[in-house]
């Protein structure tokens, strides 16, 4: 597939001022539905865009000393400049299923306009937080994107580079323009003071001409904080909501990627501890951060919670909720076939299903670091370079006191409490009286109360002086052990069967039993 391109513009882009009062009619009708068009060309997407992230980086390095800014741009309006090119991609005969998103099929083209907003503030923005621009363009050179399904109800568009250090995702068009408009802000927040939001590096727009009308979705590009080198076991995304908030059915290694507020109560009933001068500086870090999102009126954020077990096996983690009835009976099966193919967790990478030996930095968010506080590594990262490297918090689990690493971050901090979701609200609380701050969306000022709540009630506990981290070297796999705790998962499952099944069934041959569980 070639690629053409046109000379480079640049331009103001119109950055409306948030108003609470607008429904963000085309954000929530007319972006869904150009995402839904436009699903099936993900591919020809991802491979324009990231020829175009490199292609307008080079322009700012090579401007950078001698560049100077056209009339149309002043002083204080930094944040609404874009640099623009036209790209015409010319597609093989096997691609041609992608060609209708130009008028001029019988060309076998394809016509993008890709614009970088604030090229310049992403620039600095990257260098600041330690993220050079020239690694940065090497994750989107030489290699395509991958694409991959978002877990989310949005349905936004989703690629990761080669190396899984970034992601790169569709925003709805209100959150484009609002990262636009406080981006010197959040600039200064990621370089003034801790933070654990998540770290937005980028933004563009791809404007693409059908035969029936122009799209144009914004992506925005940001640093992956669970790469697979990583050795995450668990995921979760945690709001302090209640109300669908837990995965139903058995766990299973995807599931563990998955997790939610009820399913992190149901695993972790009386929380993790953490050492008390992480645990007071992450309680400050999370309430100043909490109180910034409440002044732009932005609710529904998550906190994404990664848990790398240390004591725990593969096995171990998903027989923590055990399963009842036919559905005992059926896992039966399962574990005995695991029993000689099990391998300890922490020998394979949970979070991809790919073997990925390309990323040489586990991730750019550092939670040790990003809490600018200072701890003994040679005790708690005793010859794991994974932990050197990435510089986890250490978490104790409560009552097993099995060890932990624990990564975080805020994400999805562009959704303002806008009239639609007032209205929601509203709804819910004539039709829910009781429950309906439990449910998702809720208020700034009560999502505030609730989410400091629920992570320093029922999640991160303060060890105080009760920390027993043994001293060991952290780098070496799991004992394996799920050979003899999938046998005691068979006997007890076969007991309570055995216990609970109705009396006629009794009767029968036990052979029927054995028969239908293989």
């Amino acid at each position: 597939m070639a690629i053409s391109k046109d000379e480079i513009c640049e331009g103001l882009y119109n950055v409306d001022f948030w108003n609470k009062l607008d429904l963000h009619i085309s954000s929530y009708v007319i972006t869904p539905l150009q995402l839904r068009y436009i699903s099936s060309k993900t591919s020809i997407i991802g491979r324009a865009l990231g020829h175009a992230i490199v292609d307008l980086l080079d322009n700012v390095t090579k401007n950078s000393n001698q560049y100077i800014e056209n009339e149309t741009t002043i002083l204080g309006t930094e944040h609404r400049v874009y640099h623009s090119r036209q790209y015409t991609l010319k597609v093989k005969e096997d691609d041609l299923s992608c060609s209708d998103l130009n008028i001029n099929n019988n060309d076998d083209k394809i016509l993008f306009r890709i614009s970088s907003l604030a090229p310049n503030i992403f620039y600095q923005l990257r260098e600041d937080i330690g993220i050079s621009n020239e690694n940065f363009r090497q994750s989107f050179f030489e290699h395509y994107l991958k694409d991959f399904t978002n877990p989310g109800k949005s349905g936004s568009l989703m690629y990761k580079t080669y190396d899984d250090l970034f992601i790169l995702k569709t925003l709805r068009d209100y959150e484009a323009r609002l990262l636009m408009q406080i981006l010197s802000g959040y600039h200064l927040q990621l370089t003034q003071r801790p933070t654990i939001f998540n770290r937005y590096i980028g933004l563009y727009s791809i404007r693409m001409e059908t035969s029936l009308t122009t799209i144009e979705i914004y992506v925005a590009i940001m640093v992956n904080a669970f790469t697979p080198s990583l050795k995450i076991n668990e995921i979760f995304d945690l709001k302090g909501s209640r109300i669908k908030r837990k995965l139903a059915g058995n766990l299973s290694v995807d599931k563990l990627h998955k997790l939610k507020d009820m399913d992190f109560m149901d695993l972790y009933p009386s929380g993790i501890r953490i050492p008390t001068n992480i645990y007071q500086t992450l309680k400050i870090v999370i309430a100043n951060d909490v109180k910034v999102l409440k002044k732009l009126n932005i609710t529904d954020f998550s906190l994404i919670l990664g848990i790398r077990h240390l004591d725990m096996s593969e096995i171990q983690l998903i027989g923590r909720r055990p399963a009842t009835g036919v559905a005992a009976l059926l896992s039966l099966s399962n574990d005995l076939g695991l029993m000689h193919l099990s391998k300890p967790f922490n020998n394979v990478s949970s979070l991809d299903s790919e073997n990925n030996q390309t990323s040489s930095l586990p991730s750019y968010l550092k939670p040790i670091q990003m809490l600018n506080i200072s701890i003994d590594t040679n005790l708690y990262y005793n010859n794991d370079s994974i932990a050197y490297e990435s510089l986890p918090i250490p978490g104790i689990i409560n009552k097993s006191n099995q060890r932990v690493y624990i990564y975080l971050a805020f994400v999805d901090m562009l959704q303002t409490y806008d009239s639609f979701k007032l209205l929601d609200q509203t709804f819910r609380k004539l039709t829910d009286r009781n429950r309906h701050l439990e449910y998702s969306v809720i208020e700034p000022d009560d999502y505030e109360k609730r989410i400091n709540e629920f992570l320093f009630q029922n999640v991160f506990i303060d060890a105080q002086d009760d920390f027993p981290w043994a001293i060991t070297d952290v780098s070496k796999p799991v004992a394996d052990i799920d050979n003899q705790f999938i046998e005691n998962k068979v006997s007890n499952q076969r007991k309570n069967y055995t216990q609970r099944r109705p009396h006629s069934m009794e009767r029968q041959n036990s052979n029927s039993v054995l028969e239908f569980r293989l």
